[in-house]
């Protein structure tokens, strides 16, 4: 990290704006001698699909392309670094078999660079990438610029992917402290019968909290609302 000066990295660890934090991101790549960052964060959400966000500096013409044609399904350097946290070096033999993939990616500066990746206990995935127009990058300079990329993406995900999980959680439903308790002695076997005796209600009570916990969480019955709760961390 000697290319970055310490007030800059003071900067980018405080800042929790994600556009500002992305911001100084690219300045401190563009320090390492990279024109180009690009940084796809995969939110996983229980019961939900995947959330992707895309943040880069890249040309407004390879965006479009990119969202358009969905091409990160066609990246082979994306799919390698699903499978793997190694960072991948961009070569032209990686691309052999997605020529249209590569010149289009070309002509648009991000020629030479690599993907690095970061998944998590969460089951959640960062994939950052570097990129310049020219300048082949060699394999010292690929060893000695690949640990600070890899902190960047640290740093990026941690902040960046709080920030996109904490939207999607206010989206959750919520849930009441009774459906709460009738999920947490539900969880641990008890029949409804057992509920209601347990928690002094009657047992159509304890039928209808299901009922809302079923229709709150989208589940099939109550076993699926209970797996969906437990994922949650609701109980």
């Amino acid at each position: 990290m000697s290319q970055w000066k310490p007030e800059h990295l003071q900067a980018f660890v405080s800042e929790r704006n994600p556009r500002k934090l992305f911001d100084i991101a690219v300045h401190l790549a563009q320090n390492l001698g990279m024109e180009y960052l690009g940084l796809n964060i995969r939110i996983q959400v229980a019961t939900q699909t995947p959330r992707l966000y895309l943040y880069s500096n890249y040309p407004n013409r390879w965006i479009e392309w990119y969202q358009r044609d969905e091409l990160y399904m066609q990246d082979p350097a994306a799919n390698a670094c699903h499978n793997s946290t190694m960072p991948v070096l961009w070569t032209d033999d990686l691309y052999r078999e997605v020529p249209n993939f590569r010149e289009m990616a070309c002509q648009c500066g991000l020629r030479h660079g690599w993907t690095q990746s970061l998944h998590d206990l969460q089951h959640n995935e960062s994939q950052i990438s570097v990129a310049r127009p020219a300048g082949r990058i060699d394999e010292d300079e690929f060893y000695r610029k690949a640990g600070s990329v890899q902190w960047l993406c640290h740093i990026l995900h941690a902040v960046l992917g709080e920030h996109h999980l904490n939207a999607l959680c206010l989206h959750q439903p919520r849930m009441s402290e009774r459906e709460l308790e009738v999920l947490k002695w539900s969880a641990a076997g008890k029949t409804a019968a057992d509920v209601a005796c347990i928690l002094s209600l009657s047992q159509s009570t304890v039928n209808f909290h299901i009922r809302s916990v079923i229709t709150k969480t989208n589940a099939a019955n109550k076993a699926g609302a209970i797996a969906i709760a437990a994922m949650r961390g609701w109980i």
